[in-house]
């Protein structure tokens, strides 16, 4: 049996050949080799048990989080259908640091019709958070999220809409979520959110509409720096960042600085409401 990362390795390659996602190709070959998850043992299920028990929660999430990435997962998906709601959520938070199989995949999506709000959001950011996995690698979110938005629990909506405007913003099925909540959320709070989402994503595009009218030549300079923000003083880059508000050097007294949303190459501008 290959061993942890020659798996991973082969499961890379296969993406690579067949064109399918991380949580496909892991399946099929996991399939053929016969490499499931190992059975969860009675000493990490009595574990698992303590989540439930507010004293001895923390340590026993920590005990859990130290097990081997496939004992981890079995012990998680185990944990989804355990009877106290505790357990369930830590259990799905459990999975959002693991790599994502067809059996983590199908319990997470179960877990959205989950009796606690609080399960549900934790399934809704694990199935989601492609960062947080070590392989970077996640499911096809935009049917789940288009289900979940109507969630009737403001925690679980909010959660979905943060990760849209983290994560998807480049993707116009997104934005149109995000356009949807900022519309008619029954949350005030959320459609204020929603709002200043789409005026944000507005604003970085007239940014860079602004950048194009630089001189060609500081154009082209600016596009080394895709999906950042430059500062621009006397037509030269003064400074580079996530955010428009940054240290730069101080200019002559009347210098102004202006600051450019650079789009990444490719990028396509989604249609704003």
């Amino acid at each position: 049996m290959p061993k942890d990362h020659d798996f991973k390795r082969l499961v890379r390659a296969r993406m690579d050949d067949r064109r399918e996602r991380y949580t496909q190709a892991r399946a099929a070959l996991a399939a053929e080799r016969g490499v499931p998850d190992p059975p969860v043992s009675h000493r990490t299920r009595s574990v698992l048990g303590q989540l439930a028990d507010t004293g001895l929660a923390e340590v026993s999430r920590r005990y859990l989080g130290r097990l081997p990435e496939p004992e981890r997962r079995a012990a998680a998906i185990e944990g989804l259908d355990h009877q106290d709601w505790r357990v369930r959520r830590t259990s799905a938070q459990l999975l959002d640091k693991v790599d994502l199989t067809a059996e983590s995949v199908a319990a997470l999506t179960r877990a959205l019709d989950d009796e606690h709000p609080q399960v549900r959001r934790k399934a809704v950011h694990s199935l989601s958070c492609e960062q947080c996995k070590p392989n970077s690698c996640a499911v096809d979110v935009r049917p789940l999220f288009e289900r979940v938005i109507r969630d009737r629990s403001r925690l679980v909506r909010s959660m979905v809409l943060g990760v849209c405007s983290l994560h998807f913003l480049d993707r116009q099925w997104a934005v149109d979520l995000v356009a949807q909540v900022a519309a008619a959320d029954p949350s005030a709070k959320l459609r204020a959110a929603a709002q200043t989402q789409i005026r944000l994503l507005r604003e970085l595009w007239e940014s860079d509409d602004r950048r194009r009218e630089l001189p060609p030549d500081l154009v082209r300079k600016t596009e080394r720096h895709a999906g950042r923000w430059v500062a621009i003083r006397d037509r030269r880059i003064a400074g580079v960042a996530q955010r428009p508000v940054m240290c730069v050097p101080q200019g002559a007294e009347g210098e102004r600085i202006q600051f450019y949303w650079v789009a990444p190459a490719g990028a396509r501008r989604p249609q704003l409401p």
